[in-house]
């Protein structure tokens, strides 16, 4: 299974989030973050999200995976050449081997960055393009599941989501 760092810039928008993490807890890849990352979204989070709100996503994150978050990659932040307010990304999926890092700063992670290290760094819609490629009944599954969970106002209900409502499709 591939693996994916997620960076910041993709986890603050509360759909992107949503379908990356719905997609990951289907297992078409396995997603990745560090503390650091977790505390740039915490940071980033609209206004009117309360800091309890944003507690509970980031709880929720940690909760369904378990797994996901890096740590020990402090040591290689000097010595990443991208972007220095990114190197802490492309140190994690360093030390965790990661195949991608998702982001939408994709100037940030240059080629001469992420060759040495076999990482790509992908905009979240060719990451996501690319699961819908590779399964497509299920990717259109997932968004018709996250479609069906979207409220009147817009808003996504999901684990993730930032208020108190819970999904009408957690378990």
């Amino acid at each position: 299974m591939i693996s994916a760092v997620l960076d910041a810039c993709v986890l603050v928008p509360s759909v992107l989030a949503d379908t990356l993490l719905r997609c990951a807890e289907d297992e078409h890849y396995r997603p990745l973050w560090s503390a650091q990352i977790l505390d740039e979204v915490r940071r980033n989070l609209p206004q009117s999200v309360s800091a309890a709100a944003a507690d509970r996503r980031i709880r929720a994150m940690r909760t369904f995976f378990p797994e996901a978050e890096i740590d020990g990659y402090q040591a290689l932040v000097d010595e990443m050449t991208n972007h220095p307010k990114d190197r802490h990304v492309l140190a994690a999926a360093v030390a965790a081997g990661a195949d991608f890092i998702v982001t939408a700063n994709l100037r940030d992670f240059p080629a001469h960055a992420l060759e040495p290290h076999a990482i790509e760094a992908q905009h979240p819609d060719d990451f996501l393009c690319d699961l819908l490629d590779a399964s497509p009944r299920r990717i259109v599954q997932i968004l018709h599941r996250q479609a069906d969970a979207t409220g009147r106002n817009g808003h996504t209900s999901s684990r993730w989501k930032t208020s108190s409502t819970a999904s009408p499709d957690a378990t």
